[in-house]
């Protein structure tokens, strides 16, 4: 770096030194730095349990709300105790640093040479990880002006590429559950010839209906996917870091089924067309678990389509309600206010409801605050550790077991449908070596729609079936036929 920009930008870029045990950043907070190990090691880890919150149903029933109404309690279990009906199998957590973290020890090494934190401070993401130091160490620690300028130094972005090849690059395509068996030999084939492009936020990667030529594995950012539809965009998925695309426009006779957008700052491993079909050839597991992929999202695809609104759009619905695929309305003039339906939410989820009786109005209808489980779920944007997906069949909003908490999916949704579960944990008193101390962590929840039973909670105790959940798109559909035909 030149003693002009360091004179230019003074302050931008300081020298740190840590001591042994020391932490350099905290999971969840937010930031607006990077930081590069000049000497030393470091330890990254996610300290959150890896579970999700869950209702559980105990035996015996009890009075209320029109007779029996189901008693659960809620607690953090794991995939290991509970497996969510559509939750990710996957064998690592991506992280902001050239490491994964695996599921079941979500402990790694960052060393000299490495860069992290750089998703923090290009787009203000929440810290995806802690990081302590392992040993007395040396870093930069810099805002976004330095680190603009070391990717546009062609002598740095060599040395992070080829650190990434010899390095990270083997972890990140194994830690792909489809690429996990890849042998050494193939992936020695391919450390020399992927790409790796750096995108600037509304980038078009490819476009639908373009020749396909390329495989790509996302590194860094989060990737829009979308179809245009005679109503407008429809957006089939976001993704993020170890997640791939361009596959099916491979397999589908060499044309892009869909348009891939970088939403931020991104950056993707390119995997050119005759790689990707030799990978095919010598691996037949491979080739099946890409081919059954494609399938599988070809057909949530045209669930979607599906689903999409095919009628106009008056002021109200433009609101983000055609958005939705599946929505808890209250008929005001059946509504008595009792609460009952709120009140039964949170006895399903040990006092945590996950439903207000707040929100737009429309004729006689309350559209509840609670999930929609949205066609364009903007929540799942920017999480720093990807941990929010949506059922890849109903499409429900799936909270992951490695949710750190940051918040920032709460904040994201529009219509404040995602709340934060308090729980205790112990973690090291820094002030009292060998002793623990209580700390109070968070994770995301959101409606699951009391999965596993005939319906929802609040639909059931409602006394006066006043509540009750509807397809948007059918509802207001017909909603719109009787306005035109009464004038």
């Amino acid at each position: 770096t030149s003693r002009t920009l360091l004179e230019k930008h003074q302050g931008a870029v300081v020298r740190r030194r840590f001591k042994k045990g020391d932490i350099v950043c905290r999971q969840g907070e937010y930031g607006s730095t990077a930081f590069y190990i000049l000497n030393g090691r470091c330890e990254i880890f996610i300290s959150s349990p890896m579970a999700h919150v869950k209702s559980r149903k105990e035996e015996g029933l009890r009075s209320g709300f029109l007779g029996l109404v189901r008693k659960f309690t809620s607690g953090l279990v794991s995939r290991e105790d509970h497996r969510q009906e559509g939750a990710s199998q996957q064998r690592y957590v991506r992280v902001d640093a050239p490491v994964d973290l695996a599921y079941n020890n979500p402990v790694a090494q960052l060393g000299t040479g490495d860069l992290f934190g750089e998703m923090t401070c290009l787009s203000s993401y929440p810290r995806s990880a802690t990081v302590r130091a392992a040993e007395d160490c040396e870093m930069l620690e810099m805002l976004r002006n330095i680190l603009d300028f070391l990717y546009k130094s062609k002598t740095f972005k060599a040395k992070l590429d080829n650190a990434y090849r010899q390095r990270a690059m083997d972890n990140h395509l194994r830690s792909v559950p489809i690429f996990a068996h890849l042998t050494d030999e193939f992936l020695n084939h391919l450390r020399q010839r992927v790409e790796l492009e750096r995108l600037a936020p509304g980038t078009i990667i490819c476009r639908e209906g373009e020749p396909a030529d390329n495989f790509y594995l996302v590194r860094l950012g989060f990737i829009k996917v979308s179809q245009q539809r005679p109503g407008g965009e429809l957006v089939l998925a976001y993704l993020g870091k170890g997640q791939y695309f361009g596959e099916m426009g491979l397999l589908a006779g060499g044309t892009r089924t869909a348009t891939c957008i970088a939403l931020d700052h991104a950056e993707v491993v390119k995997i050119a067309q005759e790689d990707f079909n030799l990978m095919l050839e010598r691996f037949p597991d491979i080739k099946a678990q890409v081919q059954a992929e494609a399938i599988r999202r070809q057909q949530a695809s045209q669930a979607m389509a599906r689903a999409a609104p095919g009628v106009p759009l008056d002021e109200f619905l433009e609101q983000g309600l055609m958005e939705a695929q599946n929505m808890l309305l209250i008929d005001l003039e059946r509504c008595t206010r009792c609460d009952d339906c709120v009140r039964a939410c949170a006895d399903a989820h040990d006092g945590i409801t996950r439903l207000l009786r707040d929100g737009l109005r429309y004729d006689k209808y309350l559209v509840a605050t609670s999930c929609r489980s949205c066609m364009d779920p903007v929540c799942m944007i920017g999480c720093p550790v990807d941990a929010i997906h949506r059922n890849s069949e109903s499409l429900e909003i799936i909270i992951e077991d490695w949710c750190i908490g940051c918040e920032r999916c709460a904040k994201q949704c529009p219509y404040g449908n995602i709340n934060m579960h308090e729980f205790e944990v112990l973690e090291d008193d820094p002030e009292t070596p060998g002793r623990k101390k209580a700390v109070v962590e968070k994770k995301a929840t959101t409606c699951d729609l009391c999965a596993g039973l005939s319906e929802p909670s609040c639909v059931y105790a409602c006394p006066h079936q006043a509540a009750f959940r509807v397809s948007p798109q059918k509802f207001f559909a017909q909603q719109l036929v009787f306005i035109r035909r009464t004038g």
